[in-house]
């Protein structure tokens, strides 16, 4: 039978070991994590949504470069985990983010930093349209998710041009969606969004000494995509 665990489920499961083993993994912490961050400036002393938290890496980044932050989550133990890691510096919600944010009001975040949690939501259409919602006038949004070219070449039965639900085999089975760059760009500029920076990402110098097998690989092909938008 076919796992049918939610992804919140799924990390729920995972919670306790997420740090040490994701968070601490090559891909994560020297191809994804730098790129995002590069993507976020003049952060000081604004209100920033760190939207699908996660064990709340992005939140203690951003406050720890003076942003007022507060994170939602599906997973109640990931939320855990974040609540841990920063204590009451931060504010945690949960909530999924294909539902609407209906902790917070309108125009009341400057940022918002959706990392690599996007690609559990089947269509991006209404989790954007909510980040526009909440975002004041030129408000920024920053987004990481898998590269659609990192899952080339797709089988003969399948579609590039589909949006497919995959599955993760990690410690546990995680669910999420490939989908093409068409569905990862067009959702962002019918919401209401201008682009304003692109990056994919390349391996660090510390990817190759942690990873140093996969490293010619991975300056080669992309493995994730990161882009920064601005609410018009």
């Amino acid at each position: 039978m076919p796992d049918e665990r939610t992804p919140a489920e799924a990390y729920d499961e995972l919670a306790d070991r997420y740090r040490p083993d994701t968070e601490g993994d090559a891909y994560n912490a020297h191809i994804e994590f730098p790129a995002t961050t590069d993507l976020l400036t003049d952060i000081e002393g604004k209100r920033f949504l760190d939207a699908g938290c996660g064990a709340g890496r992005y939140t203690e980044w951003l406050l720890d470069h003076g942003a007022e932050v507060v994170g939602v989550d599906a997973s109640g133990g990931m939320l855990s985990e974040a609540r841990e890691r920063v204590g009451d510096r931060a504010t945690f919600h949960q909530g999924d983010l294909a539902d609407p944010l209906d902790f917070a009001d309108d125009d009341s975040f400057d940022g918002v930093v959706c990392a690599l949690a996007l690609d559990y939501v089947e269509d991006w259409r209404d989790p954007l349209a909510e980040f526009g919602r909440v975002l004041t006038d030129d408000g920024v949004l920053v987004v990481s998710a898998r590269h659609p070219f990192d899952e080339f070449p797709i089988g003969d039965t399948e579609d590039y041009f589909a949006v497919e639900s995959r599955t993760d085999d990690w410690a546990v089975a995680v669910p999420y969606y490939r989908r093409p760059l068409t569905e990862l760009l067009t959702p962002l500029l019918e919401t209401g969004f201008r682009l304003d920076g692109v990056r994919e990402p390349q391996p660090t110098d510390a990817f190759a000494r942690q990873r140093p097998d996969a490293y010619e690989k991975e300056s080669r092909q992309p493995v994730f995509l990161c882009l920064r938008a601005v609410r018009v």
